[in-house]
């Protein structure tokens, strides 16, 4: 028969091993964690890149001349499709530069719709053409506010992102033309 001494000694040992194993376990599980959210960002990412040049499908428009414009049916003007919330409140800026935007947009022959997940948009707003509700937004692949995503003439999507500031933009849609028509020129 064993001294107790040694039993005890066996059990404690045991049990640190068990304990090593079990932490061991866990930061095997967290960076499995870890490299399963990478994979899954990538697959999501690919997804989007293969969006990118696809037509958008038709989204009426509400606002003037809405009987008139439909989003993603060519022959269109280039269209800059802004997502603001009444709810975000970096939107705020955004909101009171609305028309001023629209016009400098058109100078460049360029459309700006405006895509609210809301039905209430500011007074400003109401003679901007708009697209609501959460099906038109993710249609085009905006789920943050502000962002933006660009159409050209003949319905396809160009690009999207998040925007900081009004002033971005007109740079942001001119790089995205440019990247359109370069990508047209390979095709």
């Amino acid at each position: 028969m064993l001294p107790e001494w040694a039993v005890t000694t066996s059990l404690l040992g045991a049990w640190l091993a068990l304990l090593g194993l079990a932490v061991v376990l866990a930061r095997l599980a967290q960076r499995l964690q870890a490299l399963h959210q990478v994979v899954a960002n990538t697959v999501e990412t690919e997804r989007e890149r293969a969006r990118l040049g696809q037509p958008v499908p038709p989204l009426a428009l509400a606002g003037p001349a809405s009987d008139q414009l439909i989003l993603g049916v060519p022959p269109a003007a280039p269209a800059v499709v802004l997502a603001l919330s009444q709810r975000c409140p970096p939107c705020a800026t955004f909101w009171e530069r609305v028309e001023t935007l629209a016009a400098s947009l058109a100078e460049r022959g360029m459309l700006l719709v405006l895509a609210v997940p809301e039905s209430d948009a500011p007074a400003g707003a109401a003679r901007v053409p708009h697209l609501v509700g959460e099906a038109a937004l993710a249609a085009l692949g905006l789920s943050s506010f502000p962002s933006l995503a660009f159409v050209d003439e003949r319905g396809h999507l160009r690009g999207r992102g998040v925007v900081r500031a009004v002033e971005e933009i007109p740079e942001i849609v001119d790089l995205l033309r440019q990247t359109a028509v370069v990508t047209e020129e390979r095709r």
